[in-house]
């Protein structure tokens, strides 16, 4: 088998169940010197890429209105019945300890708290479409009094987690104190359907010369593999460089 050959076969499932990893982009790039002529238009590999992207984003989208929650929640049940256990097995093992980790995501705009009132009017105005397509393993994103309840790969993990997202004020008992830095605080306890709590979710969000700086925290349980809250991190990066570009982009009206 040739070295471009190999290195474009279907994934083999790792040890822990997970997908192995796609090559990255730029392998790609230097293996597929793809291009196209349309007309007088000449398309570059990574604008083919793009618009394999703009259609996956869309058949996505399509397949899951289609399914609606409760065909997607029959769908997925075995799997997600099989997540809570393997979950509950990381919480009791853990001891009421936690894994942490952070990133921090800068994009143009729109100002700090025109994304949060977009975020807050999709949650509270249940735009469930907008929320789903912050990231293609949003199964569910089905805003309830109270708390979101969301099926998501949390941590990129091969099967995907029920968890209900529980807001909590800022004086709550997080498991780290909020950076004084930042001007918006918002967060959230991680429950399973049973109502464990499985994780906390910390948000930040200020202005800066160069745009709007958000930073996310994570804390999953100790027990847990050692890479599931790098991999959730990379999750938090791709949902709201999205959420964050739609608020952008929305309609004048609908911001304040």
């Amino acid at each position: 088998m040739t070295q471009g050959a190999a290195s474009l076969r279907q994934p083999a499932l790792s040890g822990d169940g997970g997908l192995a990893s796609w090559p990255a982009s730029a392998t790609d790039d230097r293996l597929l010197h793809a291009a196209a002529v349309i007309g007088e238009e000449q398309i570059a590999n990574r604008d083919i890429r793009d618009l394999e992207l703009e259609r996956a984003r869309h058949a996505l989208a399509y397949l899951k209105c289609k399914l609606g929650n409760d065909g997607m929640r029959r769908l997925l049940d075995d799997d997600l019945q099989a997540m809570t256990v393997k979950v509950r097995g990381w919480v009791e093992a853990s001891g009421g300890a936690w894994q942490s980790g952070s990133v921090t995501l800068a994009v143009p705009g729109p100002s700090a708290q025109t994304f949060q009132d977009w975020y807050v009017a999709a949650m509270t105005g249940g735009r469930e479409a907008e929320l789903r397509a912050g990231h293609p393993e949003h199964f569910v994103s089905h805003p309830r009094p109270g708390t979101v309840e969301v099926v998501e790969n949390i941590g990129e993990t091969e099967l995907p987690w029920r968890v209900f997202y529980r807001a909590l004020p800022e004086s709550a008992d997080f498991p780290m104190p909020w950076d004084v830095g930042y001007a918006l605080h918002y967060g959230m306890e991680i429950l399973d359907s049973d109502g464990l709590r499985v994780g906390y979710s910390m948000r930040q969000s200020r202005d800066q010369a160069d745009g709007l700086h958000l930073r996310f925290t994570t804390f999953l349980p100790k027990a847990a593999p050692p890479d599931l809250v790098r991999r959730h991190l990379n999750h938090f990066a791709i949902e709201f460089r999205n959420w964050t570009r739609m608020a952008w982009l929305a309609p004048k009206e609908e911001h304040p």
